[in-house]
């Protein structure tokens, strides 16, 4: 809700609901996310070939996938943030910015470029594997791509950056309580640290917040209509 002067007094403007295309957008994209997150392949992350031979397929067919969620999920958070304005609103959008190119960097040569490396592996003599092992650990290993290297540190830095000033911003300037605030802050460390239980809770708690803050401003246009001085 804002209030606005029309020149004969204050009128109580209502912000516009969300359209049914927008809250499915809003739902729908981050569930389809902890879907694809449930068949993110595990591991011990110290001997990256051992973890990684028997589940190639599926390395491959979710962080393609999560090519896809990345910037689809800087989309809902602009969504989500239609029509408030306020400099948290303005930090948020633009840190959606470096969040898809370092963090959808990051999944294509981490999660993409591993996939191709050990199906490469895998075809290679048993004899020759070991190299292959050792060239495997070496990529993952790059401080540019690596668990905590410089592409995903400054990618989920930004999204817990979005995250967080999309929570202030419709605290302060769209009237969502501040449990909304805290779930989407919290759904920003969590959705980052994407692989389960971490992700799919993430998410769990970002759809929480897009459902209690629908919620609250359908509670408040029934509560307040539109009031004019008479």
């Amino acid at each position: 809700m804002a209030v606005r002067g029309d020149g004969l007094g204050w009128v109580t403007v209502q912000r516009r609901p969300f359209s049914r295309q927008e809250l499915f957008l809003l739902v729908g994209a981050p569930l389809a996310w902890v879907v694809l997150l449930l068949f993110h392949p595990g591991g011990e992350g110290k001997e990256i070939y051992l973890d990684l031979r028997d589940q190639v397929t599926r390395m491959l067919v979710v962080h393609v996938g999560m090519m896809i969620f990345i910037p689809l999920m800087a989309v809902v958070v602009y969504v989500l943030l239609r029509g408030v304005e306020g400099t948290a609103a303005r930090v948020s959008r633009i840190a959606l910015v470096p969040y898809v190119i370092f963090y959808g960097a990051w999944e294509a040569l981490y999660g993409i470029g591993l996939g191709i490396l050990g199906h490469e592996v895998n075809a290679l003599p048993e004899t020759e594997r070991a190299v292959g092992a050792a060239l495997i650990q070496d990529f993952a290993d790059n401080v540019l791509i690596r668990g905590f290297g410089v592409f995903v540190t400054i990618g989920s830095l930004a999204f817990i950056v979005a995250a967080i000033a999309a929570g202030i911003a419709l605290r302060r300037n769209a009237g969502a309580s501040i449990s909304v605030a805290i779930l989407l802050g919290l759904s920003g460390f969590l959705i980052t640290a994407h692989p389960p239980p971490f992700g799919p809770i993430g998410l769990g708690l970002f759809i929480a917040a897009v459902l209690l803050f629908v919620r609250s401003q359908a509670e408040t246009r029934t509560a307040a209509p539109i009031e004019r001085p008479s």
